[in-house]
């Protein structure tokens, strides 16, 4: 018995640090939600229609991302934090048109988000710069 509980602890270790791996390096949480369409703060470069856009909350720090348009296109926010400034993130909502990816940031009581958004391929990680909106820097205040 103590030589299957000694197996059974290791095997839950090694699953633990698996998925400490596994999260994301912005230690933001994501949920999607089926909300409709959405012309958020920033669009997508696009001169007819917004395909993508992305809007940041400061009431719980969530940076939201919109699919507008089933063109078989991802929509992917590139952004920066403050408490990891040096690091450029992207998150991809890849669930298709009518979604919207939310990213629970947490961030700091003085922190700021800068983003923009942009559509893309979510299988390769690739993304059309001619897309892509300009920069926007909102504080967590």
């Amino acid at each position: 018995m103590k030589k299957h509980s000694q197996l059974i602890g290791a095997a839950a270790a090694g699953m633990l640090a698996v998925l400490a791996v596994a999260a994301p390096a912005s230690a933001s949480t994501y949920t999607v939600t089926y909300p409709g369409l959405h012309a958020g703060d920033l669009c997508t470069d696009e001169p007819n229609y917004c395909d993508g856009s992305a809007s940041f909350v400061r009431d719980g720090d969530h940076l939201l991302v919109w699919d507008n348009n089933a063109d078989g296109h991802s929509v992917m926010v590139m952004y920066y934090r403050s408490d990891q400034s040096d690091t450029e993130i992207r998150d991809w909502n890849h669930y298709g048109k009518g979604s919207r990816l939310d990213i629970n940031m947490n961030l700091p009581e003085e922190g700021w988000v800068q983003y923009r958004v942009c559509l893309g391929e979510y299988g390769s990680r690739t993304y059309d710069m001619n897309s892509c909106s300009g920069w926007k820097r909102e504080n967590a205040r």
